[in-house]
């Protein structure tokens, strides 16, 4: 390769639909590090505050399912040289469980989506397609994008996929016309986080979670069968290749790209853990049904050659990497959360109430961090804001939340960034009705 495609320029502004989703919040931060302006747009009421410290601006409310909201957010937000990314998508497992509406979010919300980017005369869209396009008629082994495109007419065994071949279709269309479309194959998506949503490959999260915990993990799906998954690191690179790469040299049909990763089965995950962590014990099943049918009908591994030779990415992480690097996060974690335990409980009682939550959340969590010329002071929420976090953490409602208690609130959540939630969601209604009122006195 001639090295075209990675030495291209990011594009003015990026526009990010569904930016408050795992490859989202990602994607916003790499692309915006990469020296990226990003939009952040999201059907979440009020934006995460990990998003509003990465993007250039943030939009909430956003469905893509209201071509009226789509059209205010292209015609104040994009323009004819904006990439868009429309990562609005439920997983596998989730659109097993509510085809309807996933049906209503992937397909209307495309077809609105490039309805309102015509609109504004925008034609470069970034789509993420799955390993969940293929059935069981696909290629086992290194099987490429382009297999999609050759084989339409083959049934992927699941809504899921055929949600995604139907957005294949569109974004087709929309080249016809004109248009810039990119795809992006992904497999299973592995991180370090502490949250993430209910997938198929999921259960490797899942895994990773339980040994940094101690705990014995239940296996969803059969231990021998493998599926490709991906690093978020390595992923980030391949989608910024993906968007950045000239128009000539994307020579894929339809211009599918696999984000390949590493391949594994259960039990090779279950192995490399143990070399980390030897206590680690694990069964296989009870299985579930979702999972086990969707990880045997996808493929074992994925083609590397074509993103290799048009977009020059190729991933870095190894098994062993991958699995270090996220246990490495958890136990840090852990190890931070019970600092914050202990400093929050000055009795060291080995439990906190709302008083010793309250000095702590003032002390660390809101003094110095006023704005200047604000409507509402953070001081001022302190009493709503620990309310909010003692009904979240104290389990049995006793008025006290234990170490154990603590720990698990903090498997999913930050103390920092609920309370800089909780504040932006407060300032968001107040500049609302501020505005309001400034429109009554018009």
């Amino acid at each position: 390769m001639d090295g075209a495609a990675h030495t291209a320029t990011m594009p003015t502004r990026t526009l990010i639909i569904g930016a408050a989703g795992a490859v989202g919040k990602r994607l916003t931060s790499a692309i915006s590090n990469a020296g990226g302006h990003v939009v952040a747009a999201d059907r979440m009421k009020y934006v995460p505050s990990v998003l509003r410290k990465n993007a250039a601006a943030t939009v909430g409310d956003v469905d893509v399912r209201d071509k009226d909201a789509l059209r205010t957010l292209f015609r104040e937000h994009a323009d004819e040289e904006t990439t868009v990314w429309n990562l609005a998508s439920p997983l596998s497992v989730e659109t097993a469980l509510s085809p309807e509406v996933a049906q209503s979010v992937v397909i209307g919300g495309m077809e609105n989506v490039l309805e309102a980017m015509w609109d504004v005369g925008c034609r470069r869209i970034c789509f993420t397609d799955s390993i969940g396009s293929f059935g069981s008629s696909s290629p086992r082994r290194d099987v490429s994008g382009s297999w999609l495109v050759a084989n339409p007419a083959q049934d992927p065994g699941s809504d899921y996929g055929k949600q995604k071949r139907a957005c294949r279709e569109l974004l087709d269309r929309f080249a016809q016309r004109g248009g810039d479309p990119r795809i992006a194959v992904l497999p299973g998506v592995l991180h370090s986080e502490p949250v993430w949503g209910n997938g198929t490959t999921e259960y490797a999260l899942d895994a990773l979670l339980a040994a940094s915990r101690g705990q014995k993990f239940r296996c969803p799906i059969s231990p021998q069968v493998m599926l490709p998954m991906v690093y978020a690191d390595d992923l980030m690179r391949g989608l910024i290749a993906l968007q950045t790469a000239d128009e000539e040299e994307l020579r894929e049909p339809e211009r599918l790209y696999n984000m390949t990763g590493l391949s594994f089965t259960a039990h090779e995950l279950f192995e490399e853990i143990s070399h980390f962590k030897p206590d680690f014990r694990w069964t296989a099943g009870p299985l579930d049904a979702n999972m086990d049918k969707f990880a045997k009908l996808w493929p074992d591994t994925l083609s590397t050659a074509e993103s290799l030779r048009d977009l020059d990415y190729e991933p870095d992480v190894t098994l062993p990497a991958m699995v270090a690097g996220v246990l490495n996060a958890h136990s840090s974690r852990n190890m931070s959360s019970k600092a914050a335990f202990r400093s929050i409980d000055t009795c060291r009682s080995g439990r906190i109430n709302d008083y010793m939550l309250e000095t702590f959340v003032r002390k660390y969590l809101v003094r110095g961090r006023e704005r200047s010329g604000y409507l509402l002071r953070r001081q001022d929420m302190v009493k709503d804001i620990v309310a909010s976090l003692m009904a979240s953490m104290d389990v049995d409602a006793d008025g006290v939340v234990s170490m154990n208690d603590f720990m698990a609130w903090s498997g999913t959540n930050k103390l920092e960034t609920v309370v800089d939630d909780q504040y932006e969601e407060r300032l968001a209604e107040e500049e609302a009705q501020e505005e309001g009122l400034e429109t009554l006195a018009l």
